[in-house]
């Protein structure tokens, strides 16, 4: 291994520590009032390096968002891989998204562009864009995705503030509502297409 490629992973690994230790840090917090003191403290590393990796908030900010997307993405990939319909594909869907909010709140708060995440919504176009290209494609598909996509994350972020049900009745209670909402998904001009799926 190179000194170059070793010098690339160790720079990569520093900051996956401070994006880490950032996220432990706003967890339960507005990120608005956390400095980079803070971050850097739990990272154990000088402020000025945090400052050299992200540049300012908005930077790191976006780091922990594009982290939390990340492993949210992850959970709903392996949750679907293999389905070919569209219901069990929304109730895999589902069933991550109420985990990954379970398992860690702030995390989920952070994919949605709670808070504020809100002004970082260049990532949130990839999920749109997935769940489209998954309808079928065109305008039509791209108004559902964006409807499907707004409701499931009300409904989640409301289920974590006030968690009424269990998860097994929260999940079935969100997706027979989003497979109801798509009612005869040819009649509206869509068609399921799993990207993960090539038929034989």
């Amino acid at each position: 291994m190179s000194q170059s490629t070793k010098s690339r992973l160790a720079r990569e690994e520093r900051r996956a520590q401070i994006v880490e230790a950032a996220t432990q840090v706003f967890r339960d917090r507005d990120p608005a009032e956390v400095t980079f003191e803070e971050i850097a403290d739990a990272a154990g590393v000088s402020r000025a390096l945090v400052y050299n990796y992200f540049g300012d908030r908005h930077g790191l900010l976006e780091a922990v968002y594009q982290q939390s997307v990340n492993e949210l993405r992850e959970r709903i990939d392996n949750a679907v891989r293999g389905s070919t319909s569209l219901a069990p594909t929304i109730r895999g869907a589902v069933r991550a998204h109420l985990e990954f909010a379970r398992d860690d709140p702030s995390a989920y708060r952070y994919s949605c562009g709670d808070g504020s995440f809100a002004h970082l919504p260049e990532v949130a176009e990839d999920r749109v864009s997935q769940l489209r290209d998954l309808l079928g494609g065109g305008p039509r598909a791209e108004v559902v995705a964006r409807g499907m996509i707004a409701a499931l994350q009300a409904m989640v972020l409301h289920w974590v503030k006030a968690p009424a049900m269990g998860i097994d009745e929260m999940g079935a209670l969100i997706s027979g509502q989003l497979i109801d909402g798509l009612g005869n998904i040819d009649a509206l001009g869509l068609r399921f297409q799993p990207w993960w799926f090539v038929p034989d």
